[in-house]
């Protein structure tokens, strides 16, 4: 018992640790890597709660929950992609038919029917979103507890007497009032970067975790020797767990990429939990009473192993592609139960047992994470959607996916696995090319065909390998594990160490040590090596490149909330509006522009399949960047028929519009002579080009003379040698 507690105190420990620095991680990104981790949980969790009730599919004032009392929290904009509001529409010939058929027919009639409205119906999963919407709610009740200035000024009046004071009421209001005003203050603050805390707790926190509980255990199975009270006595950072962790935790993809609101991240923390939770079937048990219970046949499995299966369907839910790992996984928990229990030599392997833990386990617990799913997906969509299905029509049958980018068969292999993994990348090929023992076998066994099978689509990015990246960083820490032993030992005149080195690793390490007088200092260097070459660019991604987006929508939210402050009287709620015109999803919407004294109207160009896939129309965000002026004429001027795809109404002009840089140049004019609008702001978004630095003469550089000129690319000079130009976005009011 006492052991078990101190195992439980230092699990607590340091998951309290890596949540602190998870939280730095998530407050340190202020840049966008994707649209996505907006447009995927932020906006459909801000609709759900702020939203206005109507389920009519539009993107503005679009909720999929049922009707309630609506309040001044519940009247905001809402902006849902096609992947939420993608429904099927039945042909005609179906709706004219009414003959009456048989009970089985009518059965079968209504699965196909129900079949068909899945596959051709919404894309995502409100599953990967929960977090994000039970935050949303406990804001809007705070929002709306803040909002209530007028019983508290109330309340203040009555409180004047001598007896409130000493009894503490005057100063309870007080504080009272000034927490109000706090969260009326920052209530844009919370709604957009809130999540991203949460997430930094709820699955980038437990996921390094599981990487270190998944080393421990596989370290423990490794350590099966007469040796074993030698290497108990070995410092912290000498052990398997404490090396894959650092390369958890210092993985340049999982400081840009796991903290922020994917369904990717929770796809992630879904397979790492249930990996960690089936530890004992997927990996083997130090103590063999436990899994190894001879040749009977096992009828029950563990709570444990249950609960990473229903993750596995929850996590299919969210991703179907998660079943290039889950797969995997289900195939060798059932095989090791089968060797395991099979110990006769005239019985090798114990089918029958197999059989069960594939059906009983993998199978009945997954299915049952895909109906939680489903019916979460029921009450938030309104009908029955299985995502998942809506997802392999469009992505797979279809294959649509391709109209949002193309790569090679083999990207993965020499761009997309080089790139995430970075230092991690020579650790990993190593271990690939000296693993000899199972348990490592195994995640080898998830990540070959995690990477394989995504090769067969033709889009591909850096996220959707997220998953496996965990799996590559408890494998690469075992080298570095193994290295810090090889030092330990070629230092070290006890012989007895020695034998706890894996004998492939000799020979490569004693050919790469020469210098032992370097070799007490070498793991710690290697600490830092591995920070020196992930931070920077970590740094740079996370507060430089691509940073636009979020510092216009808090530049918008920020002047809008000062202008409303200044024009309402009488606690009116001021109506603005945004225009975007930028390419397709660039920026986020009202999860990020949420003000509480106005109401804001936002207008993004349309991307969807519907005209991408449609060679007869032209989408509204191509539109715009073939021809900005053409594009600008047509929706705020008189109509023009230039067969694009906007609508025939003409727009008024916004209270706010935002647009690069280089398209501010085509419509500059048009916008401040006709639309009378001024340009306000600029921001930084990327870097656009690199220069050597020239002089034009003595005193002036680069950046001087950009000042001169009413457009030029904003320009920092480096050491007097190289020019950085940076692309901007631009607001106009």
């Amino acid at each position: 018992m006492g052991q078990h507690n101190i195992n439980t105190r230092q699990i607590t420990r340091l998951f309290i640790w890596i949540s602190i620095y998870r939280l730095a991680n998530a407050w340190m990104i202020r840049t966008q890597f994707d649209p996505d981790e907006y447009w995927q949980t932020l906006e459909p969790a801000y609709c759900l709660v702020f939203g206005s009730t109507n389920n009519d599919g539009h993107m503005r004032n679009h909720s999929t929950i049922k009707e309630v009392h609506l309040d001044d929290q519940r009247v905001r904009g809402c902006a849902l992609t096609w992947e939420w509001t993608r429904r099927w529409t039945p042909p005609s010939s179906a709706k004219i038919q009414s003959t009456a058929v048989s009970i089985p027919e009518g059965i079968i009639q209504n699965a196909q029917t129900m079949i068909e409205k899945a596959l051709h119906g919404p894309v995502r999963s409100y599953v990967s979103i929960l977090p994000t919407y039970w935050y949303y709610l406990i804001c809007r009740s705070m929002f709306r507890w803040a909002d209530d200035v007028g019983a508290n000024n109330e309340g203040n009046a009555n409180s004047n007497s001598p007896n409130d004071e000493i009894d503490g009421t005057k100063y309870n209001s007080n504080f009272q009032s000034h927490l109000k005003q706090f969260i009326r203050q920052r209530s844009t603050y919370l709604i957009s970067k809130g999540p991203a805390f949460l997430h930094a707790i709820m699955i980038a926190a437990p996921t390094d975790l599981s990487v270190w509980l998944i080393a421990s255990r596989m370290n423990d199975l490794q350590s099966q020797t007469p040796n074993n009270k030698v290497r108990k006595e070995r410092k912290y950072w000498q052990s398997w767990p404490f090396w894959a962790l650092v390369c958890s935790i210092t993985s340049w993809f999982h400081g840009y990429a796991l903290a922020r609101t994917y369904a990717n991240s929770v796809e992630t923390v879904c397979l790492l939990v249930g990996m960690a939770l089936l530890g004992p079937e997927l990996f083997g048990n130090s103590q063999s009473s436990e899994l190894d219970a001879g040749s009977k046949t096992r009828w029950h499995h563990r709570p444990q192993a249950k609960l990473a299966f229903v993750l596995g369907g929850l996590s299919a839910c969210v991703r179907f592609t998660s079943l290039a790992a889950w797969i995997p996984v289900g195939l060798i928990i059932t095989f090791r139960s089968g060797v395991n229990c099979g110990r006769d030599d005239a019985k090798k392997y114990n089918y029958r047992n197999m059989l069960h833990t594939l059906f009983g386990l993998c199978v009945t617990y997954g299915l049952i994470g895909v109906i939680l799913g489903c019916c979460i997906d029921r009450w938030f969509y309104g009908f029955w959607a299985i995502p998942f299905l809506g997802n392999i029509h469009f992505n797979v049958l279809l294959g649509q996916g391709s109209l949002y980018g193309t790569h090679p068969f083999l990207w993965y292999f020499y761009a997309g696995i080089p790139a995430i993994c970075g230092m991690l990348l020579p650790f990993f090929l190593w271990e690939i090319a000296t693993i000899n023992t199972n348990p490592r076998l195994a995640l080898l066994g998830i990540i070959a065909p995690y990477i394989v099978l995504h090769s067969f689509s033709g889009h591909k990015e850096f996220r959707f390998l997220l998953p496996i990246l965990p799996l590559i960083c408890i494998l690469a820490g075992h080298v570095m594990y193994q290295m810090a032993h090889m030092i330990d030992d070629a230092a070290s005149t006890d012989s007895v160490i020695d034998s706890n080195v894996d004998i492939k690793y000799k020979a490569y390490f004693k050919a790469l040590i020469g210098n032992k007088s370097l070799l007490p200092s070498t793991p710690k260097m290697l600490l830092v090596v591995l920070i020196l070459l992930n931070y920077p660019h970590l740094f740079y991604l996370s507060l430089i490149h691509q940073r636009g987006p979020i510092a216009v929508n808090r530049y918008l939210a920020s002047a809008i909330d000062q202008e409303a402050q200044q024009v309402s009287q009488n606690d009116e709620i001021q109506q603005y509006s945004i225009h975007y015109l930028m390419g397709c999803h660039s920026v986020p919407s009202y999860s990020h522009i949420h003000v509480s004294n106005a109401h804001v109207n936002a207008w993004h160009l349309d991307c969807s399949p519907d005209c991408r896939s449609n060679p007869k129309i032209v989408c509204e965000s191509d539109a715009f960047l073939s021809d900005p002026s053409e594009f600008i004429m047509s929706v705020y001027g008189d109509s023009v028929d230039n067969g694009c795809a906007v609508e025939d109404v003409v727009k008024e002009p916004p209270s706010f519009l935002v647009v690069m840089q280089n398209d501010a140049v085509a419509i500059g004019n048009a916008l401040t002579d006709q639309l009378k609008m001024t340009r306000v702001a600029s921001f930084r978004h990327t870097i656009k080009s690199l220069s050597w630095h020239h002089h034009s003469h003595p005193g002036a550089s680069n950046y001087d003379q950009c000042l001169s000129h009413e457009r030029c690319h904003d320009v920092v000079t480096l050491f007097s040698l190289v020019d950085i130009h940076f692309d901007h976005m631009e607001v106009y009011h």
